[in-house]
């Protein structure tokens, strides 16, 4: 027994064991850039505006860019994020229809303001299930005395010698019932916490819709959904500038192992 011990334990861990996921850097096809804080922006300029734009970072759901517009017209202009669309594949020119014509679907960029629409709906889904919860709890408080008198009267009059009384289970089943509802609480709040995290993300740093006027600018982050990167390795992302207009920056995801890389290697 004592020698099936050791290898029993090494099939659970070989059956529990996770690949580790690759990690994920955007270069941009651009040659000519500046660094700021480790970001690597490229730069444009069209029809007096400017747009700077530098992959931010990638994690589970989203690719995330650090995006600036500054516009140099004598005109208003509103910035939409979510009018920011990705493209999964670098496109070919048609020149029948005069044009660059893709063979993926556009991924538009996430609207900062629906998504903090959507957390305050969560939320005040969370605070009206705690509230319930706090009601049932002095509920079921309640109305487990009269059931514990009855359980204990019961007992009292009972000659025979039970190992479990009749209160001990009046007893545990009220504790378990309370143990159950203070745990859907705790979760409750670990939501709460994690939604207004993420609601604090949206409002303090992701780029909003904003209407600039001439030598204004706005900046933040901007999310588009994560693609399959294993599959797509080019990436276009275009910004729309004034009402007919965009500027087109171009990525290439490259994926790094672990386990395939060491300190040496990457310094090189």
């Amino acid at each position: 027994m004592k020698k099936l011990i050791p290898y029993l334990l090494s099939i659970a861990l070989f059956a529990s064991c996770a690949s580790p996921k690759p990690v994920v850097r955007l270069t941009p096809k651009e040659t000519k850039t500046t660094w700021e804080h480790g970001k690597q922006f490229v730069s444009y300029f069209k029809d007096a505006f400017v747009v700077h734009c530098a992959h931010h970072s990638t994690d589970e759901n989203y690719i995330i860019f650090d995006v600036e517009v500054v516009n140099l017209s004598d005109k208003e202009v509103l910035v939409c994020p979510e009018k920011m669309v990705m493209y999964t594949d670098s496109g070919k020119w048609d020149p029948v229809i005069n044009q660059i014509v893709y063979s993926t679907f556009p991924i538009y960029a996430e609207d900062p303001e629906m998504r903090i629409l959507m957390n305050d709906l969560a939320q005040s889904q969370i605070e009206a299930n705690q509230k319930n919860l706090t009601t049932a709890s002095a509920v079921t408080a309640a109305l487990s005395i009269p059931v514990l008198i009855a359980a204990a009267s019961a007992d009292a009059k009972d000659d025979s010698q039970r190992t479990i009384t009749r209160t001990e289970v009046a007893s545990i089943a009220t504790e378990t019932t309370l143990d159950a509802l203070d745990m859907s609480k705790g979760v409750n709040a670990i939501g709460s916490e994690l939604i207004y995290s993420s609601t604090d993300a949206w409002i303090n740093y992701s780029l909003r819709k904003t209407t600039l006027s001439k030598n204004e600018s706005v900046r933040g982050l901007v999310y588009f959904k994560k693609p399959d990167l294993t599959k797509y390795k080019d990436l276009r992302i275009d910004v729309p500038i004034g009402e007919d207009n965009y500027i087109t920056f171009k990525y290439q995801a490259k994926l790094y192992y672990p386990g395939n890389y060491n300190t040496t290697q990457l310094a090189n």
